[in-house]
């Protein structure tokens, strides 16, 4: 843990300084709780988690998920374990996808310990049968390579298959169901968000006109919804950014991400997800 000396040298950067200092109060009150042997810690290291994930710090984000996963394993909480493996798993291929200093073989050895640990505790828990997909995945994530891609089981082959442009067309079509379930139902407020994470799974694809004109025609159609909404504001600087390689406003996007009022926790990671991978593909 850093001295509040070394925090503040390391949080001088004026944009992202608040970030910076909440991510290490977040660890601090979660490494607290683990050593009080409380539960509590959960919530402050997944929070500091995402503070560092917002900063492109990987190491110290997939750092305070490990610290959680070993904690719920202490408690038999393995379903609580299996989640935050998912979370740290998913932040180490982002940041082997992007070529991000911050990853090394340290967090991949660390991520193969977490998941093993999880396996191990797994066979002695009532809960193994339930989880018995969860351990092929673990398993898959763990032996499978380099990437520690999210998998899953063909039902037919019994083999692993890794998600990569299946899982932005996955998400595209989910999104883009939800967005017209919203709008058929009379509340397109509600629909803002989605009808924007199913214009960038586009992107993702490399369809940035199929996904702006996707974007474009339900927001005519639902003008008043869209219009000056954060998420649609961001989206479209997200799509600017990536047509025109435009590097200047990448910190103003990290910005505005933080105003977006995100109802769901993983719709909000997706996002920082995309425009993560969009800042890398640009530099």
């Amino acid at each position: 843990m850093l001295s509040i000396k070394e925090v503040a040298q390391k949080c001088r950067d004026e944009d992202f300084s608040v970030i910076c200092v909440d991510a290490y109060k977040a660890l601090k009150h979660g490494n607290e709780g683990i050593e009080n042997e409380s539960t509590d810690a959960f919530p402050w290291l997944s929070e500091a988690a995402e503070y560092f994930l917002t900063l492109a710090e990987y190491d110290n984000a997939i750092n305070s998920l490990t610290k959680a996963i070993d904690l719920a394993i202490s408690f038999n909480l393995i379903g609580k374990a299996y989640s935050f493996f998912t979370k740290a798993r998913n932040i180490y291929e982002t940041g082997i996808n992007e070529g991000a200093n911050s990853v090394s073989d340290a967090e991949k050895t660390r991520l193969k310990a977490s998941g093993l640990n999880i396996i191990e505790a797994a066979k002695t828990s009532e809960e193994v049968n339930a989880l018995a997909d969860m351990q092929a995945e673990l398993k898959a994530s763990i032996l499978g390579g380099v990437s520690l891609k999210k998998a899953e089981k063909d039902e037919n082959k019994g083999i692993v298959i890794s998600h990569g442009d299946a899982l932005y067309k996955k998400k595209s079509k989910e999104y883009k169901e939800s967005t017209q379930k919203f709008i058929d139902s009379g509340i397109p407020k509600s629909a803002v968000v989605f009808a924007c994470m199913g214009a960038l799974a586009d992107l993702m694809l490399n369809k940035p006109k199929e996904g702006l004109a996707y974007l474009t025609e339900i927001a005519e159609k639902n003008r008043q919804a869209f219009q000056y909404h954060p998420c649609f504001e961001w989206t479209k600087l997200i799509f600017r950014i990536a047509i025109q390689n435009d590097k200047e406003s990448i910190v103003r996007a990290r910005k505005e991400f933080l105003q977006i009022p995100f109802s769901y926790r993983d719709d909000r990671e997706f996002a920082r997800r995309v425009m993560e991978s969009v800042a890398a593909r640009i530099n």
